[in-house]
């Protein structure tokens, strides 16, 4: 507990005083490059790096395009992750003393996203504006490559939010990456992982998932054939959880647009973290402010902080440092 602590404590003071521009990775946080003609767009169905993408003791569901975080740092944490999806999902389902439960949120949680994705994309890349940018063929000088994963991520001991994850990467010929960025959908309140009313009962997880789909591949075609601004202005400072963590936090970042209760959000953070990229989310999700000089590109919050009362997140987890990859902690100790 006292390593734990005194790590957090030398992130955040690395973070208060580290500028913006040297946390904003370019390859995260800026614009695609303009297209040269017909550039290949594909849907891959490779999974989601451990590396770059994932944070340390994330949780893979055999067989599925699905991940489970958000459980690793509770300070009273009774998730054992040993390679079962019932291991996995024990803490949340023992509130309901049910072996049906543990059986249906199983069979639930095992599916893949890739037959879907290609499809979806491959209707939306025929609309009138990307028909002339985007294509299939792969005689292209450059090609866009998508790889995509659903996270099931626990803000506190129990409720769980789902987000679909692109992961796009811009490649030349020699597969060299040219740009690479995440597109990030979120919607909705948390639920239950299992038991009644929860994400894996009544075949309520899939059709959400469809749906965070749609809005991750629609923001991801107009962002990158008509790139939202990504300037001073537009700068915001947000209160809330993302991706993969369990604890609240304030980010800043570019406020890309907002429309029918949706938020367009680019944290300006570097890669290396596994929430940069554009987050779309709910407005009612997170709590906005305007930009002011001091605020912190990444801080951690009290989970009690009043500014978060809105949210309706219960008994939150233990704050605990910000999600890292396991790339990011072997730099830190170098």
């Amino acid at each position: 507990m006292i390593l734990h602590a005194r790590l957090r404590l030398i992130l955040l003071l690395l973070l208060a005083s580290t500028p913006l521009h040297v946390l904003a990775n370019p390859t995260a946080t800026l614009a695609a490059p303009p297209e040269r003609g017909l550039t290949q767009m594909e849907f891959s169905a490779d999974q989601m790096s451990r590396v770059t993408d994932l944070p340390a003791g994330a949780y893979r569901v055999p067989n599925s395009d699905v991940v489970i975080s958000g459980h690793q740092r509770g300070r009273t944490a009774p998730f054992a992750l040993f390679g079962e999806v019932g291991m996995a999902i024990r803490g949340s389902v023992n509130a309901y003393n049910g072996k049906d439960a543990m059986a249906s949120a199983e069979q639930a949680l095992t599916f893949s996203i890739d037959e879907e994705a290609k499809t979806k994309l491959q209707a939306a890349m025929a609309e009138p504006d990307y028909a002339a940018l985007f294509t299939s063929d792969a005689n292209t000088h450059r090609r866009y490559e998508i790889t995509g994963s659903v996270a099931l991520c626990f803000a506190n001991q129990r409720d769980v939010l789902p987000y679909v994850v692109l992961r796009v990467k811009l490649l030349d010929k020699r597969d060299a990456t040219l740009w690479s960025t995440r597109y990030i959908a979120s919607a909705g309140a948390r639920k239950p992982l299992a038991g009644d009313g929860s994400w894996t009962a009544d075949n309520t997880l899939r059709p959400h998932v469809s749906k965070l789909l749609d809005l991750a591949i629609a923001t991801m075609l107009k962002d990158i054939a008509h790139p939202y601004p990504r300037d001073e202005a537009s700068l915001i400072t947000l209160r809330g959880y993302f991706l993969h963590d369990n604890n609240p936090l304030q980010l800043v970042g570019y406020k890309l647009a907002e429309e029918n209760g949706r938020m367009l959000f680019l944290p300006m953070l570097g890669a290396s973290f596994v929430f940069a990229g554009v987050n779309i989310l709910d407005t009612t999700s997170v709590v906005p402010a305007p930009t002011v000089t001091g605020d912190e590109p990444l801080k951690v919050l009290n989970p009690n902080d009043p500014s978060l009362a809105a949210l309706g997140v219960v008994a939150p987890a233990p704050a605990a440092e910000a999600p890292r990859t396991e790339e990011t902690k072997e730099k830190e100790g170098n």
